[in-house]
C-alpha cells in the first residue's frame, strides 16, 4: 500500500475487534458468487443478511458516516438502515458515476470496463456473509486478468484533504476495495477519483493497487468482518467501543 504502511499500522494492531490474526485464502473460502438483480428493490433485499465493501470501514472505525455500533444495530435489525443519500456530495458523486466511467474508458484503452447496477458478488462457504458490488469490473485486454473499477468524488478545501489523496487513497476507501478483492477473487483494484478545489475546479487521478501487494492488509481485515458478523451481529454482542489515537 502507498508509502508503506500496513492497514495493521493504520487501525491499531490486532485487539481492535478481539481474536487473532490468521491467513484468509485457502481451502476455508469457496467459490465466489455472481447474482444480477432485475430491481434496485431486489438488489437491497439481496444485500440483506451480510456485510457489504462500504460495510469495511465502519466496522474498522475509519468511516465518517456511520460507527460500528450503529451498523451493528441495523444489522440485528434494532433500527432502519439510514441511507446516506439526499447529502449534497453523495448526490453529486452518485451523478457523477455515470460520466467518470466514460471518461475512464476513453483515457484507459488497455482496460475493458463493464457495469451491472445490481449486480452482487458473494463469497460461498466460511465467508458467505461478505459482499460486494463494484462501481465496474476490469479486464486488461493485454493480460485477461481480472479487476475492480471504483470511481470516488471528494472536495478538497484544505491542505489536510489533499494529504489524504497524496500518493493514496482514505483509509475508508482502501479498506473496501481490500474487501472487494477478496470477495471477488479480483487481481487488482483501480480507483478513479474526481477532486474539486474550492473553486470547483477538479482533477482526475488514478490509483491501481495489486492484490498481492495488499495481502498483508486483507488477511489484518478480513478476520475483524469476521468477528464482527459471527460474535457481535449473530450473537447479538454490541462491539465494542474503537478508539483511534
Amino acid at each position: 500500500m502507498a508509502e508503506g504502511r500496513s492497514v495493521v499500522e493504520w487501525f491499531g494492531k490486532t485487539e481492535l475487534l478481539g481474536g487473532a490474526l490468521f491467513v484468509c485464502g485457502g481451502s476455508e473460502k469457496d467459490v465466489t458468487e455472481r447474482t444480477v438483480y432485475g430491481s434496485r428493490a431486489e438488489w437491497l433485499e439481496g444485500r440483506r443478511g451480510g456485510l457489504g465493501a462500504s460495510d469495511c470501514g465502519i466496522v474498522l472505525g475509519v468511516s465518517n458516516f456511520k460507527t460500528p455500533l450503529q451498523l451493528w444495530r441495523e444489522k440485528i435489525g434494532a433500527v432502519e438502515t439510514k441511507e446516506i443519500s439526499g447529502n449534497e456530495r453523495i448526490d453529486f458523486g452518485n451523478r457523477a458515476e455515470e460520466p467518470l466511467r466514460e471518461m475512464f474508458r476513453l483515457m484507459h484503452l488497455e482496460y475493458e470496463l463493464s457495469f451491472e447496477p445490481y449486480l452482487i458478488v458473494r463469497q460461498t462457504g466460511r465467508y458467505s456473509f461478505l459482499t460486494c458490488t463494484p462501481d465496474g469490473e476490469l479486464v486488461e485486454r493485454e493480460t485477461g486478468r481480472r479487476g475492480i473499477y471504483e470511481s470516488k468524488t471528494a472536495t478538497c478545501l484544505s491542505r489536510a484533504d489533499w494529504d489524504k489523496w497524496r500518493g493514496k487513497i482514505p483509509d475508508l476507501y482502501y479498506a473496501q476495495i481490500c474487501e472487494q478483492m477478496f470477495t471477488g477473487e479480483y487481481d487488482y483494484a483501480v480507483v478513479w477519483a474526481l477532486l474539486v478545489n474550492a473553486e470547483g475546479d477538479g482533477e482526475i487521478r488514478f490509483y491501481k493497487f495489486e492484490k498481492a501487494e495488499c495481502q498483508t492488509d486483507i488477511d489484518y481485515i478480513i478476520p475483524k468482518l469476521e468477528h464482527f458478523w459471527k460474535n457481535n451481529v449473530l450473537n447479538g454482542v454490541p462491539p465494542a467501543a474503537i478508539l483511534r489515537l
